[in-house]
């Protein structure tokens, strides 16, 4: 008998801004996203927020929430969190008011979402429904599906069976027209990167992949046993396979597409979850009362720690810091040393979900103060000022136009798009980075698929914790919210920093 198909969907999480209970200041560093702790009753009721690394209270929902059974995404433009609630029926919870309310009329199956603004599931007649906040957009198959698979680039794949293979259908909502289709062997595991570049379909027949810009297969990759659950690392270089009865886990890198060596652990693993970070890999213990913990960086499980597991627990935390479950209580640990840092009583009745997000911030008091004007200026310059000549503008460094879209001949200076600029750094300039890598090689390649508003990202050299490390980013912009568009216009994780790149 066939396992029924698991869908791994790795998601980076996000949040926004709700009513405050004694707005505490968010510590940390003001270029990203704050990490924020919602917690959401078992039985219904006020929705609470933490901030990462602290049990005081920073927000609570005025209205009560649903009962809910999981989280779906967030959504960090809206401060919005997708949820299912305990009749099957989806929803949202409006982080900036607090509010929570139903996304659909009746229960769907199926249901899931990449960014928590589209949430996708399949209604009684079998119809693939997309509820967004701007309305909802239903598709009739020519198949039944047997799930969905929404993609950063807003587009869907639809899965169903085909004998002994899965048969995968792409459109672009609200398209009704499939695209792309391709097939692959029938498999238990479903795994997409991050950035949304592959799916891996990975079974007894080992790791098939698809490019999903165009659904074309890739090598497949052989495994030596059964898989029992798979991850791969925020970057989507290397993807970690727990298997059936061994007591290691399989490393296969993504590039040379074979295996790169295995893990040895203390006993055997039967389920995996990999750090937003990249730093650490949780590895659930057979036992089902413990988890263990495995450095990325070094390849070496580092010890374990008492812990239940749920789709929402354990999570880790972007200072080093582990929530796990242990008796009635979430408890924040080290993931290193294992000791306790915060500990919320009761917290395993409830459910949880880490995002990040800067809404909670308190608002600059300059943003609520009226313009005003000095009463000694008016409209006409001073004699001084009025001969005084206009400065001479910095010269720009273009970025070099593609070579197949040459610049006409007609035109001797083109200008190119102000996405393109990326000359000498200016005071408050912010660039896009997609990821850091650790071989040149790989970042390269990255940096290769990725274009925003038609322009290629570039790799910058750079050194953390004395470490050589290879960003893949693009820009820089004049402001933050220019380079928050371009990120959202390339549908893939990113974040934001300050500076030039």
């Amino acid at each position: 008998m066939r396992r029924p198909l698991v869908l791994i969907v790795v998601a980076l999480a996000a949040c926004s801004r709700g009513a405050a209970v004694g707005h505490a200041p968010l510590q940390g560093g003001t270029n990203g996203p704050d990490a924020v702790m919602v917690r959401l009753t078992g039985n219904g009721g006020t929705a609470r927020a933490y901030r990462w690394g602290s049990d005081s209270v920073l927000w609570s929902s005025p209205q009560r929430v649903p009962v809910l059974t999981r989280t779906l995404a967030f959504d960090d433009a809206q401060g919005s969190l997708a949820y299912v609630d305990s009749r099957g029926v989806p929803g949202r919870l409006d982080l900036r008011v607090g509010s929570a309310g139903a996304a659909a009329t009746t229960a769907l199956t199926g249901l899931i979402s990449a960014d928590g603004w589209a949430i996708f599931g399949l209604t009684p007649k079998h119809d693939v429904s997309r509820l967004t906040p701007s309305g909802t957009w239903t598709f009739t198959p020519e198949e039944q599906p047997r799930g969905l698979l929404p993609l950063p680039d807003g587009s869907l794949v639809m899965l169903s069976d085909n004998g002994n293979r899965h048969e995968l259908r792409r459109l672009h909502p609200p398209e009704p027209r499939v695209t792309e289709t391709t097939s692959v062997p029938h498999a238990e595991l479903l795994l997409r990167t991050d950035i949304g570049d592959r799916l891996y379909f990975i079974g007894d027949s080992g790791i098939a992949g698809v490019r999903t810009r165009d659904l074309t297969r890739t090598r497949t990759i052989w495994l030596p046993g059964s898989p029992l659950d798979a991850v791969a690392t925020p970057s989507g270089d290397r993807i970690f396979v727990a298997m059936k009865g061994k007591k290691s886990i399989t490393m296969v890198d993504r590039f040379t597409e074979e295996i790169a060596g295995s893990i040895d652990l203390g006993g055997t693993a039967t389920a995996l979850r990999m750090d937003p970070d990249g730093r650490y890999l949780l590895a659930r213990s057979a036992n089902g009362d413990s988890v263990r913990i495995v450095a990325i960086g070094t390849t070496r499980e580092i010890g374990s720690v008492r812990s239940g597991w749920r789709t929402d627990l354990p999570m880790l935390g972007p200072d080093g810091g582990l929530a796990v479950l242990q008796d009635n209580d979430v408890v924040v640990i080290d993931a290193e040393s294992h000791k306790e840092r915060t500990r919320f009583l009761g917290g395993a009745a409830d459910v949880w979900m880490l995002i990040r997000w800067n809404g909670f911030r308190p608002r600059a008091k300059g943003l609520d103060v009226p313009v005003s004007f000095d009463a000694e200026t008016d409209s006409s310059a001073s004699a001084a000022d009025s001969v005084r000549p206009a400065p001479k503008p910095a010269p720009a460094i273009v970025a070099p136009i593609p070579s197949r879209a040459p610049a006409p001949a007609a035109v001797p200076d083109p200008v190119p798009p102000p996405r393109a600029i990326v000359g000498a750094p200016k005071h408050g300039t912010y660039t896009l980075s997609f990821a850091a890598l650790l071989s040149e090689d790989r970042a390269k390649t990255l940096a290769g698929s990725i274009t925003v508003d038609g322009h290629p990202a570039r790799v910058v050299p750079g050194v953390s914790d004395r470490t050589p490390v290879f960003r893949v980013v693009y820009g820089p912009y004049d402001t933050k919210e220019e380079a928050e568009r371009a990120g959202k216009r390339t549908g893939l994780p990113y974040w934001v920093y300050e500076g030039a790149p």
